[in-house]
């Protein structure tokens, strides 16, 4: 579920997070006990995504993300209003 969240980039940070979470317990529940280093216990993949989605979590979806275009529009509306300039 997180996979196709984070593809569409709906609550990407959100999903980026738990799927980080479900990489590493992956990794010390099925990899860990083999071996201390990733390289040794085969754990290389669980490692790599484990950190790509804690990026995520710190950059978020993008520019072509759902959250950003729901977000633009939600600015867009609130900068629509005139503001009053004061003058001296």
């Amino acid at each position: 579920m997180c996979g196709i969240l984070i593809t569409l980039g709906l609550f990407t940070r959100i999903a980026a997070f738990v799927a980080s979470g479900e990489m590493a317990f992956a990794y010390f529940t099925q990899h860990f006990p083999k071996g201390f280093w990733p390289i040794e216990n085969g754990g290389e993949l669980a490692v790599m995504n484990c950190f790509a989605f804690l990026l995520l979590v710190f950059t978020g979806g993008g520019l072509y993300a759902l959250d950003s275009r729901m977000g633009r529009n939600r600015v867009a509306r609130s900068t629509a209003t005139p503001r009053r300039r004061w003058r001296r």
